[in-house]
């Protein structure tokens, strides 16, 4: 099926323009109601920008048997239904049902007629999820990185600031998923992200998948040798990696420094730490600077900051590893009194570690932590608004991870599409969410094909004022063809009327 896959993807190509065009001038057009139709241009614009390749790609290398349906196509189908918002596989019969979208996945027309007419989908669920199972996790982070190779060459990754965070995929109930993992009493998985915190440019460049009780610190490794090994060395382009406490390890900390050049802001794990108790010996003869902060939930805050440098680590048998250097900041209220929580207790004293230096400009540490907050805010959270993704795909572990592995794409697909086209996305947010949609595919229209293979998305109302602009010239030509000819005018109105 790969021609037909091809000759698919070479024939039908969004043409508003052309297709319009051609229902005016009465050409014949093809017409089919499309449940996800109007000013869906993230389909046109991962077709345009190669981003549609790279995840029609991944490959299904645990295919052991061809079953008829390429595994490019699936993937198409696969994209689809992540675009239209639908967060169950099971839930998607709606989408394999919808003539137009099962031509851009990849179908051919044949195909999809035959499977109209006996009012089925051109697959059934069932297929496409044991296509995501057959998917490997190695198939899955090629496929990304190929993706992250493609953004960098194209520059729509820019800043070489990063933070990192885990988040966790709990399973309430069902202990039936393969290599399910346990904490105590929750069950699930575990999702370690590494994203671009550049305000507007926020862009994930590595995750990984695994069961709970996984250690992050070691998923984080693997990310950053990834990398490292398959897009471009790390120093040529991160330049700081903003970890919470709970990377905190001397060792580890000091280790990234080494091996990429890649610096570390972080917080030191507890204040109950040797290398804590230096800091506060040392803060003695530091230089305290006061700076204005307007934090989303506390307001206007003054914060008074200061630079240890030197400070020594130690590991578990009290060797000394290294040193880092560390920030202390306290925080006020704008009276100057020390500013509490909303439980009324004293806010804590924040001490931050990092591998930059401190001693000049101390404060510019504890303003590239706050940016963290970018990965929780445009990272887990968006991706649970826009992509669910603590639904899992499937019981099988390599259906989840290549379903996953979709979900970063399209989620840096979208964000690249925002900085690209701000005005124009955000009035198609709005009217999808005008129009309840979930996903960022939307209103029901027609889709419209022409014999020279251009694809149109029009409303009901714009399709008939074409075609009756159309009827409308052909009958201006044959009046002005019958009246050149000397035939008298109530002869051709009668023609007319026949």
């Amino acid at each position: 099926m790969n021609d037909r896959r091809e000759k698919s993807w070479q024939v039908w190509m969004l043409d508003q323009g052309a297709c319009e065009q051609a229902i005016a001038n009465g050409e014949p057009v093809e017409a089919v109601p499309t449940s996800y139709g109007q000013n869906d241009f993230i389909l046109q614009f991962l077709w345009e920008s190669g981003l549609w390749s790279v995840l029609t790609g991944m490959r299904a290398d645990g295919l052991r048997k061809h079953n008829g349906k390429s595994p490019a196509v699936l993937n198409g189908v696969e994209v689809i239904r992540e675009l239209a918002g639908i967060d169950r596989i099971g839930r998607c019969g709606k989408v394999l049902r919808d003539t137009r979208l099962m031509l851009q996945a990849g179908f051919n027309l044949e195909e999809v007629t035959r499977a109209v007419k006996e009012q089925r989908g051109v697959i059934d669920t069932e297929t496409l999820s044991n296509h995501l199972a057959r998917v490997s996790p190695g198939s899955s982070q090629s496929s990304f990185m190929e993706h992250v190779r493609l953004l960098r060459s194209r520059r729509w990754i820019r800043g070489g600031v990063y933070a990192a965070d885990a988040h966790e995929i709990i399973v309430p109930y069902g202990r039936q998923y393969e290599r399910l993992g346990r904490v105590g009493e929750k069950y699930g998985f575990k999702l370690v992200l590494i994203i671009n915190v550049t305000e507007g440019r926020e862009r994930i460049v590595g995750f990984t998948f695994a069961p709970l009780q996984t250690s992050e610190r070691s998923m984080l490794v693997g990310i950053l040798r990834r990398l490292e090994r398959e897009v471009a060395p790390l120093k040529k382009w991160m330049k700081i990696l903003i970890l919470d406490r709970g990377y905190w390890g001397a060792e580890y900390l000091l280790d990234i420094k080494k091996r990429y050049k890649v610096d570390v802001v972080t917080r030191f794990k507890h204040e109950g730490l040797d290398a804590v108790d230096w800091v506060e010996t040392a803060l003695g003869d530091a230089r305290w600077e006061e700076h204005p902060e307007r934090r989303s939930r506390l307001g206007r805050i003054r914060v008074r900051v200061a630079g240890v440098e030197g400070v020594p680590l130690y590991d578990e048998q009290r060797k000394l590893v290294g040193h880092i250097n560390a920030v202390v900041a306290d925080e006020y209220d704008l009276s100057g009194s020390p500013l509490r929580g909303e439980d009324g207790e004293l806010r804590p004293r924040f001490y931050y570690a990092t591998t930059l230096e401190t001693g000049a400009r101390p404060y510019s540490t504890r303003r590239l932590y706050l940016r963290r907050g970018g990965i929780e805010n445009q990272g887990f959270r968006e991706l649970n608004i826009r992509c669910s993704i603590d639904t899992l795909a499937g019981k099988r572990f390599a259906a989840n991870y290549a379903r996953l592995a979709f979900a970063m794409m399209l989620y840096n697909a979208e964000r690249v599409l925002r900085m690209k086209h701000p005005g124009p996305w955000e009035e198609e947010r709005e009217r999808l969410s005008a129009l309840g949609e979930r996903g960022l595919l939307g209103g029901p229209a027609l889709a419209a094909y022409t014999p020279q293979g251009q694809l149109g998305l029009l409303s009901a109302q714009r399709y008939r004022d074409l075609v009756q602009l159309a009827e409308r010239r052909r009958i201006a030509a044959l009046l002005r063809d019958h009246i050149a000819e000397g035939h008298d005018l109530g002869d051709v109105l009668g023609k007319l009327e026949q």
